[in-house]
């Protein structure tokens, strides 16, 4: 880049030559690629100061870039600069929208989206579709439906990216109901429901609480040959947890296991739902599945779930575990015992910390003058 910066300096002042914006385009153009935002707006007020006017590629570069790095303040001022100069980049309008919205500076977006009009853009599919995402994400699902209606108004045919913004926007403020007859009116518009909108609509029955609505989406969608993500996931183990479903819960587990969820996600996962539910004493059971061995192998886990059922006065199931862990290391082990023994002592559980205390392997080391304190 120092290089690129000297030669242009060169251009200038040694070999008069003139400088036109496809110099500078070229470099821009390959700090879009590498996702270089610091450097792709040093050039462009480089770009400025050597009073060489950007055009539509310029702008459309800068913003996509700043847009990948989420960069509001460099994306304002070239959004600025464009609007001076009355150049009019279709994926400036909406780089600028979807920034905003990331951002939660939803006002900030809509002032853009009554810029697109006013400076009379044509819009085009991406425009549509990032104001449509604009209104729902803030729960202005009216508006976003009104969107919809001026997208197909203007030519556009129903697009399921669309309908998939807005199921997840209903799904959102839990009015399952719209949700629903949106999905059920998918058919009718020629559309098939993918992946998203089935996962939109577990997600969203999830959030309503309607567990046997959220199960048949959840089925379904693993029918069509489809994957949840881990979203998806999350919201069914609590589901299950609150309902007291446990083999539905080891089915979810089984699912996790299989799409290479990492064992203390999973575990965590069980955890705060089954605490959450007021049920974890259905842990063991649950955790007697796909993910078991996973958890004996590694010591995190195990330790993470030991210390869980030493709090939750499960003294026998943290030993059981222990003595099943497929791992081996003294000094580490020693360390846990005498954590879950100070545990139950905070607990005021004189009893399980004995219990403990007397399971522990025998060593031939020193004792862990800690845990005799």
């Amino acid at each position: 880049w120092d290089a690129a910066e000297k030669l242009i300096m060169e251009m200038r002042s040694e070999s008069g030559c003139e400088l036109e914006v496809r110099v500078f385009n070229t470099i821009i153009y390959a700090c879009s690629k590498k996702g270089l935002v610091d450097v792709g707006a040093k050039w462009f007020h480089m770009m400025l100061d050597y009073d060489v006017e950007p055009n539509i590629a310029t702008f459309g570069m800068l913003m996509s870039l700043y847009q990948k790095g989420w960069n509001v303040e460099q994306a304002e001022f070239t959004f600025c600069q464009m609007r001076k100069l009355d150049v009019r980049c279709q994926s400036a309008y909406s780089a600028m929208i979807t920034i905003y919205t990331r951002l939660g500076l939803h006002t900030k977006a809509e002032e853009v989206i009554d810029l697109l009009f006013k400076d009379e853009i044509v819009a085009n599919l991406e425009n549509w579709l990032v104001m449509l995402n604009a209104y729902s994400q803030q729960g202005k699902l009216k508006e976003a439906e009104s969107v919809l209606v001026s997208m197909q108004e203007v030519g556009f045919p129903p697009n399921i990216v669309g309908y998939n913004t807005l199921i997840t926007g209903y799904g959102r403020i839990s009015n399952m109901d719209a949700a629903e007859q949106l999905f059920q009116n998918l058919q009718n518009l020629g559309l098939k429901p993918d992946e998203t909108t089935y996962r939109s609509m577990i997600e969203g029955w999830a959030r309503f609480g309607n567990y046997e609505k959220a199960k048949w989406y959840y089925e379904t969608l693993k029918v069509l040959g489809f994957k949840p993500n881990s979203s998806n996931l999350y919201s069914l183990i609590n589901l299950q947890a609150k309902h007291n479903d446990t083999n539905g819960a080891i089915r979810t587990i089984d699912d996790m296991v299989d799409m290479g969820c990492q064992p203390s996600s999973i575990l965590g996962s069980i955890t705060l739902a089954y605490e959450k539910a007021g049920r974890f004493d259905d842990v063991p059971v649950i955790v007697r599945s796909s993910i078991y061995e996973l958890v004996l192998v590694n010591q995190t886990t195990s330790s993470v779930l030991a210390m869980a059922y030493v709090k939750h006065s499960l003294v026998g199931e943290a030993i059981k575990l222990l003595q099943d862990k497929r791992w081996r290391d003294p000094a580490f082990e020693d360390n846990l015992y005498h954590l879950l023994i100070c545990s139950c002592k905070e607990l005021g559980h004189l009893e399980s910390a004995v219990k403990i205390f007397t399971h522990m392997p025998k060593s031939n080391d020193d004792p862990n003058v800690h845990i005799f304190s």
